[in-house]
């Protein structure tokens, strides 16, 4: 799968996630940092990736809209860090959660999922 990682997640997630066979980015890696959510969304539709947040409140809204409004769109995927290992064990435990629920939902419906 192709992801692109919000800000808030540890970028080295998506070098986890490259070494399980996907193709993961992150924000930071391709100079989105502090850019709007809006910018960030435009992004991973114009790159068909699917997006990685643990921001439910600004995504949620936008996905959506964009929706409701018939836009290009892609799967939002939202975590809870606090189910997470904190610290440096958290992009291999994030990966490793994403890298089972893509093997399990291959074909993700545009809308928000919960892995």
């Amino acid at each position: 799968m192709r992801w692109l990682l919000d800000e808030m997640l540890p970028a080295a997630t998506a070098e986890q996630l490259n070494l399980r066979g996907h193709d993961a980015t992150s924000v930071l890696e391709v100079d989105l940092a502090g850019a709007p959510d809006a910018d960030v969304f435009d992004h991973a539709v114009s790159e068909h990736r699917m997006i990685v947040t643990e921001n439910f409140a600004d995504y949620s809204v936008i996905l959506s809209q964009r929706l409701a409004d018939d836009k290009p769109a892609v799967p939002v995927v939202f975590v809870h860090k606090p189910d997470l290992p904190a610290g440096r064990a958290l992009a291999a435990h994030l990966a490793e959660r994403l890298h089972s629920w893509a093997a399990a939902n291959p074909d993700p419906y545009l809308g928000p999922h919960w892995p």
